[in-house]
């Protein structure tokens, strides 16, 4: 169904704890197509990274895939602020004086 082939879609993202990550790529379908591939890896020490379990999601479903990661960014943005966790510090972009 899907070939060997694959390309980084960005950076892989640092999961909860040391040596987890997640990847994104795209890979081709044996048709011609192109699906997004979700990668979680561990690191396994002699082994380097493992991928533990891929999600392939089309396209037409990327959409969904975006509404349904920010919802639960913004839930668990939430809950860490009820619990009076410190947030990350808004970054300040230094605009150039007029005078």
């Amino acid at each position: 169904m899907f070939s060997g082939s694959s390309t980084a879609a960005g950076r892989p993202l640092e999961a909860a704890g040391a040596g987890q990550k997640v990847e994104v790529t795209f890979e081709q379908q044996e048709g011609g197509g192109e699906v997004v591939a979700l990668r979680y890896l561990t690191w396994t020490e002699g082994l380097g990274w493992c991928c533990q379990k891929t999600i392939r999601v089309g396209g037409e479903q990327l959409d969904e895939l975006h509404r349904a990661v920010t919802v639960a960014r913004h839930r668990y943005r939430r809950q860490r602020a009820e619990a009076g966790a410190p947030s990350a510090p808004a970054q300040v972009i230094q605009l150039p004086s007029l005078s």
